[in-house]
């Protein structure tokens, strides 16, 4: 004869076991190591890359968490890569041995996130890479390490696709040069632009190199100049982005000048004033880009900092919900759990749909097929002018 009383209290039992379970899960904390050069050469940068990271946070927890893993809040740490590589490398360290990390993002530039995520793909902790570029990072195997960004091969595909472009609109587009820093993000683009360029019929008619931090290019700028250069494209970053600029303008010469990502598309680049009129930047993200979700990112974040969020900064916002999203899919915090999950993500719309792709998922190598738009300076403002499903206005070309 069954006991009542006895399965009363076993059931009794389950639905407290289960409540506990509920709750412990919708308490539970699930966090994500972050990497942001907050001091050194791109500190500047870096609190921009923070903004998007902690505005990303905000929104998901805001939104009820990780709604299919219990309602679990989301927890960046944080780790300051110096600007260094060394410093990156032992930051990730310590999120991963000592924090207890699910998944890592950020790094800003190559230098410093390539060691980053060698110690990552070492220990069996998915990495993902929102901003470098340098192709090989996807290129070597490493079954953790994903990317949301395009590397700079991509970014060489859309310059030339701009250039053809702008070629059957008239413009003489005959004699270019490739102006870089000797990072690795510089020579990986350089090489990726002079590969297209070769390819594509174009004559590279110069081509320059310089440390990081160079604080004057006349030499360089002398060199274009007697060259007769129509287009300079350049891979560097913002301070040796205005450098060139003033340089050119010191000169009188104004060739079609094409930036690269955060590098050239930054409020910065602004200050520099007329010599950057009229400029053009290959880029991953405007805040005037037409697509709904990176219009709904631009008002949150203007609404948190009172100020628009620059490329990267959405680059990174991205990245944050990606993993988030990834620890969801997997119902876990297991590592191995997490990178398997991020490997089948297939996204088409939300928060982390802002980027200029119909889908964001990744192939068998860890990248992200993802395209850019080119912005130009419009009245001293940035504005996306190509291509034109994403456009905000037509281009205009700079007077010579």
């Amino acid at each position: 004869m069954i006991d009542l009383c006895k399965v009363v209290k076993a059931f009794s039992a389950l639905c407290l076991l289960a409540v506990s379970f509920s709750t412990a899960m919708a308490q539970q904390i699930v966090k994500i190591g972050v990497l942001v050069p907050l001091t050194g050469a791109h500190a500047g940068e870096g609190a921009w890359l923070l903004k998007g990271h902690k505005q990303a946070e905000a929104d998901i927890n805001a939104a009820g968490g990780l709604k299919g893993f219990g309602g679990a809040k989301v927890q960046l740490v944080i780790g300051d890569t110096q600007s260094k590589p060394e410093a990156s490398r032992s930051e990730a360290e310590r999120m991963i041995e000592r924090e207890g990390v699910s998944i890592l993002t950020g790094g800003f530039a190559s230098a410093t996130t390539i060691p980053a995520l060698q110690v990552a793909n070492r220990n069996k902790v998915p990495f993902l890479v929102p901003v470098a570029v340098t192709d090989s990072i996807t290129e070597q195997g490493m079954k953790y390490v994903f990317r949301l960004n395009p590397k700079s091969s991509y970014y060489a595909e859309d310059v030339g696709g701009f250039l053809k472009y702008l070629k059957g609109k008239g413009q003489p587009i005959e004699r270019i040069a490739i102006v870089y820093e000797d990072g690795p993000f510089g020579q990986s683009t350089a090489k990726s632009y002079k590969a297209m360029l070769t390819a594509g019929g174009f004559n590279v008619a110069a081509e320059e190199s310089f440390r990081t931090g160079a604080t004057d290019l006349s030499t360089q700028v002398a060199k274009l100049k007697a060259a007769n250069v129509d287009v300079v494209l350049t891979a560097c970053y913002v301070t040796e982005s205005a450098v060139l600029l003033r340089g050119l303008t010191a000169q009188q010469y104004k060739p079609i000048v094409i930036g690269f990502g955060g590098g050239h598309v930054a409020p910065a680049m602004l200050k520099v004033g007329e010599p950057a009129e009229g400029t053009f930047g290959v880029t991953e993200w405007m805040p005037d880009m037409k697509k709904p979700a990176a219009a709904a990112f631009t008002a949150a974040f203007t609404k948190s900092y009172g100020e628009a969020p620059q490329n990267n900064t959405a680059q990174v916002y991205a990245a944050t919900w990606v993993a988030a999203l990834a620890i969801e899919a997997a119902k876990s915090t297991d590592r191995e759990a997490v990178r398997d999950a991020l490997a089948k993500l297939k996204i088409s719309g939300g928060p982390a749909s802002l980027m200029p792709d119909d889908v964001l998922e990744f192939d068998a190598d860890g990248q992200n097929k993802i395209g850019n738009i080119m912005a130009q300076v419009i009245d001293g403002k940035f504005v996306t002018v190509w291509p034109d499903a994403y456009a905000a206005q037509s281009f205009k070309l700079p007077k010579k």
